[in-house]
């Protein structure tokens, strides 16, 4: 459980106060847990590393940040997530922790329309951002590895809830006030519980949220996506947690396509390599995966 700031690409500025860390990778999710007093960090993403999003829950202390030539900006709030594309400096002053849940852009972007590409706080705690804190929390709490089934389990777990904290978030910020987001979501949430549905069609989510196809599709295009990649998005979410799942092993590709909603195997194919870069039987074969966890010092 011992882990190094390098896994989160943060390097302590020389002259700060000592920080205690401890993490853990579960697949390509990294968890960790991080306190200490008045602290100076510099985030230098590696190069051509693979784009990711970290979700910062900050328990205690003031968080403040700046990129190269710009002027330090208050981060003072209880959730924060920085997709890490960007050299910045990040300063917390006081008696300070905070819990860190960071995963690949690419896990995350089947849960949203579109992904942050800047700091985002939030000053406010809702449902889905405490589940979360509180998931982490006990996971680094139990201070166990794990077996490869429980950590296939928190890997799926914790990228399902970092996708429903950016989805809740990027629904009414979407544009707020505005009677589209309103529909919008109530269309994504038809979707969310019906997408296993085969005759679920773009029509059919129309009508179930009262309002012409022309109409829904153009409020979808205003956020840059459509209707049947919403769909396919959330059939392959579908499909993904039975393939990650080992007690639907004995069932064939066709037969997990079919509960996912997809009309043919070769659709369930596209869609999971368009969505999770991987086919389905990558995904079922890979699923206890680990990179070798970094142990770098501070």
């Amino acid at each position: 459980m011992r882990a190094g700031l390098a896994e989160l690409d943060l390097v302590r500025v020389p002259g700060s106060l000592g920080v205690e860390i401890v993490g853990q990778r579960y697949g390509h999710v990294g968890l960790w847990r991080l306190w200490g007093r008045s602290c100076e960090f510099a985030m230098h993403p590696r190069p051509r590393a693979e784009p990711d999003v970290s979700f910062v829950f900050v328990e205690s202390g003031i968080v403040s940040a700046r990129t190269p030539g710009e002027a330090w900006r208050s981060l003072d709030a209880p959730l924060i997530v920085v997709p890490t594309v960007r050299a910045r400096r990040i300063r917390i002053r006081g008696t300070w922790s905070i819990t860190v849940a960071k995963l690949p852009l690419r896990a995350v972007e089947a849960y949203v329309p579109f992904l942050p590409n800047s700091v985002r706080v939030f000053s406010t705690t809702r449902m889905l951002d405490s589940a979360m804190h509180r998931f982490v929390a006990a996971v680094l709490q139990s201070g166990s590895v794990g077996s490869a089934v429980e950590r296939s389990a928190i890997e799926q777990l914790a990228t399902e809830m970092a996708g429903g904290v950016l989805l809740d978030r990027t629904g009414p910020d979407w544009a707020q006030g505005n009677p589209h987001a309103v529909l919008r979501d109530r269309a994504l949430g038809l979707i969310s519980q019906e997408c296993a549905d085969p005759d679920l069609t773009p029509a059919r989510i129309a009508t179930g949220v009262h309002a012409s196809l022309r109409q829904l599709q153009a409020v979808f295009a205003e956020s840059g996506t459509s209707i049947a990649l919403e769909l396919r998005r959330a059939r392959a979410r579908a499909a993904h947690a039975l393939l990650s799942d080992s007690r639907f092993d004995a069932l064939p590709i066709e037969q997990i396509a079919a509960k996912s909603g997809f009309a043919t195997s070769m659709s369930l194919r596209r869609a999971t390599e368009a969505v999770y870069h991987q086919s389905p039987r990558a995904v079922r074969e890979h699923r206890g995966d680990e990179p070798d966890p970094q142990r770098a010092s501070e």
